[in-house]
Order: structure tokens, then sequence, then C-alpha cells
């Protein structure tokens, strides 16, 4: 069975990547690993005193997120794993799919923040450049 790895950020694009990674899992081809990547983690001062508090506020998204994700897939009859990393996405993806030995990477076109993309470049480009195996980005 061949490792599959989601790139979820709650775009719609992103969780079209999940559907497309759902139709292979379906036809029992896949284990699926959905990932949130929180970039805001990799700047996080845990040396202050409301670190559980902060670190509660910053996982709220993420864990909906993945929340979602794992009801998409259960209302499909598939079971996914999920995972939250800190890091810069397109990196993180691109280490845990190696750490994973996963066969493909699916992401989303586009993100939640268009212009940052514009501005930065897109994760989906980058992790194209990187990932140690094949990535289907999906419009």
């Amino acid at each position: 069975m061949k490792k599959c790895i989601v790139c979820l950020d709650g775009s719609q694009p992103s969780f079209r990547a999940l559907e497309r990674a759902l139709d292979e899992a379906g036809c029992g081809v896949a284990d699926i690993l959905a990932v949130t990547v929180v970039e805001a983690l990799t700047f996080f001062d845990c040396s202050a005193t409301d670190c559980d508090k902060a670190f509660a506020t910053i996982l709220r998204e993420p864990k909906k997120i993945l929340a979602e994700a794992e009801e998409i897939a259960r209302s499909r009859g598939v079971t996914i794993r999920t995972r939250y990393e800190p890091g810069r996405p397109a990196e993180t993806v691109a280490r845990i799919a190696r750490e994973e030995g996963a066969a493909e990477v699916f992401i989303g076109s586009r993100g939640k923040d268009d212009v940052e993309n514009m501005l930065l470049g897109s994760v989906s480009m980058r992790l194209v450049q990187i990932a140690p195996c094949t990535v289907v980005v999906v419009r």
C-alpha cells in the first residue's frame, strides 16, 4: 500500500486535494497522512509564562482543519492519520515525505493567502522543486 500525504491549510483547493487522495484510498491503494504546517509555531518563545495558552490559541485552527479532514474521510469509509508540525510549509512537508517514505504528496494549487503566494512564491511550486516524490497539485 503506497503512502500519500495531503497538505491541508483550510483552503478549498487543499480540501479538493484531500478528496483526490481519498479517491485513491477508496480503491484500497493508499495510506493517507493529512498534514497541516503551523508556521507561527516556529517563531514562538516558550519561555513566556503563558506558553500553554498561546499554544492552544495557535493550534485551534490547525486542529479544526485536521478534524474536518478526518470527518470527510470517515464519511467516505476511509481512515486517515493526521499530524500538525511547526515549520515552513514546503520544507516541512518534504521532510515528512522523506520520513514517511511517501509515494505522493497532494497539495492545493492555491492556499489561504493568495497575496503572500504572489509575493513569496507558491508553496506548491516550492514543494514540486524539493519533494522526494511525486507531487500532485490540485485545482
